[in-house]
């Protein structure tokens, strides 16, 4: 929690408006509700599938995005030892990518 408080203000402003997984302030809930409301004013939809999508993220891009987004030691140190970690839920983390 404290590595959270610390950085998402570091990195909340870079995330798009319209970005509503685990942001503060957003839920599900305000994303269903402004997607009916654009149903009503576009005649396109745009579906992608994003399942499995944090089980492939390739780590060292995702560092060099923390680290361009902090210069702490520590909170490098956590974030790099919690993406290496071996403990693993099932069907849960972000085990190492195939893309590395």
């Amino acid at each position: 929690m404290i590595a959270k408080m610390y950085f998402e203000p570091c990195v909340e402003p870079y995330f798009h408006r319209d970005s509503y997984g685990y942001r503060p302030g957003k839920s599900a809930m305000d994303a269903v509700a402004v997607t009916r409301l654009r149903c009503w004013k576009y005649d396109w939809v745009l579906e992608f599938d994003i399942k499995g999508l944090c089980d492939n993220i390739n780590h060292e891009l995702l560092m060099k995005a923390v680290r361009t987004h902090t210069d702490n030691p520590r909170l490098i140190l956590y974030i790099q030892r919690w993406l290496e970690a071996h403990i693993q839920m099932p069907n849960k983390g972000t085990p190492i990518s195939s893309n590395d």
